[in-house]
């Protein structure tokens, strides 16, 4: 594992240098917004395969955009990496820090062969928060190239955030109803859009709950199980929460299809029991 990490290390500091710091290389040329992220989207892509070429622990990679399986040592390798190579390149053209997410599985993609999940936070923020169930949740912040180990990360029984993602009118009457009771308690609304970046606040503030539901255009959700609802699932898991899709553990969910969705509720204990009570 210690190989893998390293190597999510340098993805991170490379990301970081060559996309964040050197952002404007991708706009030299007179290109559309959606051109100059699609460039970004590939280049991280790209840092991020050219790293897991030759680990010799891991047996393939996948990414959410191609989702084309990469055999790396298919023969004695026994990791699996899931990775979202930029989480919401929408908001880069306003300077929000955006993540990378990652999914280390050990020989099958089930949520019960997770051994680790990591996500990057860069731009403003350049941090790593790194989970496996042998060390909890540790966090690292960035100083010169160099990742240092902060204090642990612990979510408390309950939190003051009410993070929830999506367009109001696209929610059903439920949602709304439960979205507001947190808000007529004196939750506050802190919404980046940023997956990464949310968990990442919920985390900081230790507490609160973060939301992603069915929707009238989208009713099996907008995130996908593989590459996003499992890592985040297991790092607040690990950190004393929980996250279901409602009603169901999200890590008990099966993979059927690489791209299946879910919705998904994840924050501290005391606001998951809300949610199931709501959804009962």
């Amino acid at each position: 594992m210690i190989e893998v990490y390293n190597a999510i290390t340098n993805i991170a500091n490379g990301i970081e240098k060559e996309v964040f710091i050197g952002y404007d290389k991708f706009t030299k040329e007179d290109k559309s917004p959606k051109q100059i992220h699609s460039d970004v989207y590939s280049y991280c892509a790209n840092i991020i395969e050219k790293e897991f070429e030759y680990l010799k622990s891991v047996k393939g990679i996948i990414g959410k955009d191609k989702k084309q399986f990469c055999a790396v040592n298919p023969q004695k390798g026994k990791y699996l990496v899931s990775f979202v190579a930029i989480d919401n390149i929408d908001l880069l053209d306003v300077n929000f820090s955006l993540g990378t997410i990652f999914g280390i599985y050990e020989n099958e993609f089930e949520p019960q062969n997770l051994k680790a999940a990591i996500y990057i936070t860069y731009g403003p923020t350049f941090q790593l928060v790194f989970a496996s169930k042998d060390e909890g949740v540790k966090y690292f912040s960035n100083e010169h190239g160099e990742f240092i180990q902060q204090d642990p990360l612990t979510l408390q029984n309950r939190g003051k955030i009410n993070s929830t993602a999506g367009i109001r009118s696209e929610f059903d009457q439920n949602h709304i109803k439960l979205i507001d009771t947190f808000f007529s308690s004196g939750y506050r609304l802190r919404m980046s859009n940023s997956l990464a970046l949310d968990t990442h606040q919920i985390l900081f503030k230790q507490g609160g709950i973060y939301s992603s539901p069915a929707t009238k255009s989208n009713p099996n959700g907008t995130l996908e199980l593989l590459f996003e609802a499992y890592p985040m699932a297991f790092i607040i898991e690990l950190a004393n929460g929980e996250a279901i899709d409602g009603k169901k553990r999200i890590l008990d969910i099966s993979l059927d299809e690489l791209h299946q969705k879910t919705p998904i509720y994840f924050g501290s204990k005391d606001e998951i029991e809300i949610v199931k009570k709501h959804f009962a």
